[in-house]
């Protein structure tokens, strides 16, 4: 199999097939950050669906965190059916979260088993929080997990080291 650098990251990997004129992405990270718009000369962004997606995923993902938390406080304020609210709300929030990141998985133009394995391994998480008695913040990990998953491609592109690739 030929070697070829990452679209995104520069980093190299190997390829069955080299199609001319393709984009490569190492893995569905860089093939998501890659779709994000970058800032124009004055430091603005083109609003783009995907970056809209992004924003209210990530909106989403902040008011899951802030339910479960304040959840927790009122739990330990002995505030018990409010705390059960806000941890379904989380939880509510929190699939839809899941949703939307292996959504956004499944439509990157870099597919790989290991990703398949970052579902299976969520979904396995998700299942654990639908049988435990605090799930919410099971959901919050779970959402976490995946997130860092799909950010590994910012993370390749700032610390590569060997970003070079002789074709």
């Amino acid at each position: 199999m030929p070697k070829i650098q990452c679209s995104y990251c520069g980093l190299p990997f190997n390829v069955r097939q080299i199609e001319p004129g393709r984009a490569y992405f190492c893995c569905s990270g860089c093939s998501l950050a890659s779709r994000l718009p970058q800032p124009g000369a004055g430091g603005e962004f083109p609003v783009t669906p995907v970056l809209i997606v992004a924003l209210g995923a990530s909106f989403a993902f902040f008011n899951e965190v802030l339910f479960w938390t304040l959840g927790m406080a009122l739990v330990h304020d002995q505030r018990v059916a409010q705390a059960a609210l806000f941890a379904r709300i989380s939880a509510g929030l929190g699939a839809a979260v899941w949703v939307t990141l292996v959504a956004a998985m499944a439509r990157a133009a870099s597919r790989h088993w290991t990703d398949a394995l970052a579902v299976v391994v969520a979904l396995a998480g998700l299942v654990a929080a639908a049988v435990s008695g605090r799930p919410a913040g099971w959901i919050v990990g779970v959402n976490v997990a995946l997130a860092l998953w799909l950010a590994r491609g910012w993370g390749k592109r700032k610390f590569a080291r060997n970003k070079s690739l002789t074709v």
